[in-house]
């Protein structure tokens, strides 16, 4: 993007992240979707604002304006939007202010997942999207905000397609759909069995049933635990926790994240399980710290077994393949953005083009009727169809060539064109 056009992009972004406020602070400016609404409303009422953009995610809250005045659309996003809510956040290093192109690269990579606290993280996208939505629904963004956006969509999509920057798993649970996934066909139709109930559970949980699982059982030696675990998922049924043993014989995933102080599945127990099984192949993840699982129960034909390690490394695996594609994210990024320039700065050229397009519509007419006498009245409309038909053809290269050359390093030529065609008159 030329330097010029880097000064003049009018976009300012005011932003905390996970990076510079804690969880505390970050939950205090985080908006739900009514309050974004207001918030959006209440800003773009304000005469310094022209467009305004709200993401609001659980590790960023980020306002992205077009300002009529940047000075004091700065201080009025600042203002609404953070020190309302934490009056703290004005303190050094608390927030970050982006400008031009550097706010619009910004958007851009966050959409990608280059921003995220798990790096390639892919609810970003969606979250991006229902920002817009929002903000289209209520009126507040304009064609630059709105073409920023599309230009981070597009960026986003391409980096999850072309890269690696959103394979693997980088959590427990998605490394449980995995293993998984490397066993059985697919999750749905599969039984799962879910020892303990607390937050690791939970979270295992929440990535299987979004990845496909239909049926889970869960065992916890507290009952009132497991009755709120399956509150939060009506696919799950409890069971008490001493029937876990004949539970075995019928799952195909068994995950245990108790906090026992000893293994509540030993190599006999499942030895047995397995028996009666006839060796069908069963999964084991083992979240306990201690382990919940007989190491040992590992070495059993067709019984796979995991814990805590053997994820660490799985993850840890798949975030060096997630940085390694950086450099490609960051050229898709660059592609992108350039493209976002070269748009903006066909700005410039659009009020000249309209311009370039009338004058000759009115020389048309002009000559047309002044010769239109001297044909029959049966031929009239084709001589209307034929002339306009001449006009866009010879004006669509000129057109072309104008909105993609001109931008804010070269002016001169929209000037040479308004002479030429002596467009100053029309203005």
């Amino acid at each position: 993007m030329p330097a010029d056009l880097q000064r003049d992009l009018p976009i300012l972004l005011v932003g905390v992240d996970h990076r510079c406020a804690e969880l505390e602070l970050r939950e205090r400016v985080s908006y739900d979707q009514a309050a974004s609404e207001e918030l959006l409303v209440r800003l773009i009422a304000k005469s310094e604002i022209k467009e305004a953009l709200l993401l609001s995610t659980c590790n960023r809250t980020e306002i992205y304006l077009r300002p009529e005045n940047e000075d004091t659309a700065f201080q009025l996003a600042l203002d609404l939007v953070f020190l309302a809510k934490a009056p703290e956040i004005s303190e050094e290093g608390r927030f970050y202010v982006k400008r031009g192109e550097e706010a619009a690269r910004h958007l851009l990579s966050v959409a990608a997942g280059l921003e995220s606290m798990v790096l390639g993280e892919p609810e970003i996208l969606g979250q991006v999207k229902q920002a817009a939505n929002m903000a289209d629904a209520l009126s507040s963004t304009g064609a630059v905000l709105r073409r920023l956006v599309r230009s981070a969509i597009a960026a986003g999509g391409r980096a999850r397609r072309e890269t690696a920057i959103a394979e693997g798993p980088v959590s427990f649970g998605y490394s449980a759909v995995e293993l998984a996934n490397n066993i059985f066909v697919e999750l749905a139709g599969r039984s799962i069995l879910m020892l303990g109930a607390g937050e690791t559970a939970t979270a295992v949980s929440r990535s299987l049933l979004e990845r496909g699982a239909t049926e889970i059982r869960v065992a916890n030696r507290s009952a009132e635990r497991a009755r709120r675990f399956c509150e939060e998922f009506p696919e799950a049924t409890s069971l008490p926790f001493e029937d876990r043993m004949d539970a075995l014989i019928d799952a195909d995933l068994v995950v245990a994240a108790t906090s026992a102080p000893e293994a509540i599945l030993t190599r006999d127990d499942l030895a047995r399980a397995m028996h009666k099984r006839r060796n069908r192949p069963l999964l084991i993840v083992d979240l306990g710290v201690p382990r919940d699982v007989d190491p040992r129960a590992g070495e059993l034909p067709n019984l796979f077994l995991h814990n805590v390690d053997s994820l660490n490394e799985l993850i840890q695996h798949t975030l060096r393949k997630r940085k390694a594609a950086i450099p490609a994210v960051s050229r898709i990024l660059d592609e992108e953005i350039e493209r976002f320039g070269i748009w903006f700065g066909s700005l410039a050229a659009a009020p000249v083009v309209a311009l370039l397009h009338r004058r000759a519509e009115q020389i048309r007419r002009q000559e047309l009727a002044s010769l239109r006498h001297r044909f029959p009245e049966s031929l009239h409309e084709d001589l209307e169809t034929l002339t306009k038909s001449i006009v866009r053809k010879v004006l669509h290269h000129p057109s072309s060539r104008l909105r993609e050359t001109v931008d804010a390093e070269n002016l001169e030529q929209l000037a040479a064109v308004r002479d030429l065609f002596q467009l100053d008159d029309e203005a």
